[in-house]
């Protein structure tokens, strides 16, 4: 009876409202979602190669398609300043990609989130990506180093571009530290597997910038993670295999 009373005091002092159904939320919720939202969540691994052998990229990984309750919390996360939602996404994400996170093939010892502008970060508060990144390297046991990879060119809005025209707009946009720190403390991209992680993949313009930076300071492979796909239009092709199917390849 006194944990009821606790719990109605708490909810009343904490009113809110799920992000998915609208239904009041308990005290005890995961960053503004309830739990039979949470669990009802339609996670949808996948991974691609990218397409020809110019690419930067080994491969491309996503939990979910940005679609739905999914675009929902990341909308609430990118603009909304639910920042909460970074840990509880990035964990759920870490969990449906264990067999490709696990794998020999990727053994990534670094992961490097994808950095923002140093005003849009100001202006939002922090990097949603850095967010997300941080249980993904703890799930899979190595440091997040977002110090390695930087945005300080700011480049265009990449909303309606096609990838060759955003893959231009992004050119000179992010630049990789070869190394940092020193003596033991020292982290080098040299020979080094690198997960990159962003929020969400549309053309993967953004990863391969990225992984275009990071290889060229002297990173051996580099392997791109989002929480989300933009999915296809109907009749695009894209070759999809599910995350255990690459693990094992």
């Amino acid at each position: 009876m006194a944990g009821e009373l606790v719990d109605e005091a708490l909810a009343a002092l904490l009113p809110a409202d799920c992000l998915i159904c609208l239904a009041p939320l308990p005290w005890r919720q995961k960053g503004s979602v309830c739990l039979p939202c949470w669990e009802r969540l339609p996670w949808a691994p996948g991974v691609r190669r990218p397409a020809g052998a110019r690419s930067a990229l080994q491969a491309v990984a996503w939990a979910a398609d940005y679609d739905g309750p999914i675009r929902r919390l990341v909308q609430a996360l990118k603009f909304e300043g639910v920042d909460g939602l970074g840990r509880h996404l990035g964990e759920a994400a870490a969990r449906q990609m264990a067999p490709l996170l696990r794998s020999p093939s990727l053994a990534a010892p670094l992961v490097v989130p994808v950095p923002l502008h140093w005003w849009r970060r100001l202006v939002r508060g922090y990097n949603q990506a850095g967010l997300l990144a941080a249980p993904i390297a703890r799930a899979v046991g190595v440091p997040l180093r977002a110090d390695l990879l930087r945005r300080p060119r700011a480049g265009r809005r990449q909303l309606g571009l096609s990838r060759g025209e955003r893959l231009r707009t992004l050119s000179d946009c992010y630049r990789a530290r070869v190394a940092i720190g020193r003596g033991r403390s020292r982290v080098s991209l040299r020979g080094a597997t690198v997960l990159l992680v962003d929020d969400v993949v549309t053309t993967g313009a953004t990863l391969e910038a990225c992984a275009r930076e990071l290889r060229s300071a002297g990173a051996a492979a580099v392997f791109g993670f989002a929480l989300a796909r933009t999915p296809r239009r109907a009749g695009a092709r894209q070759p999809v295999r599910a995350a255990g199917e690459i693990a094992s390849a």
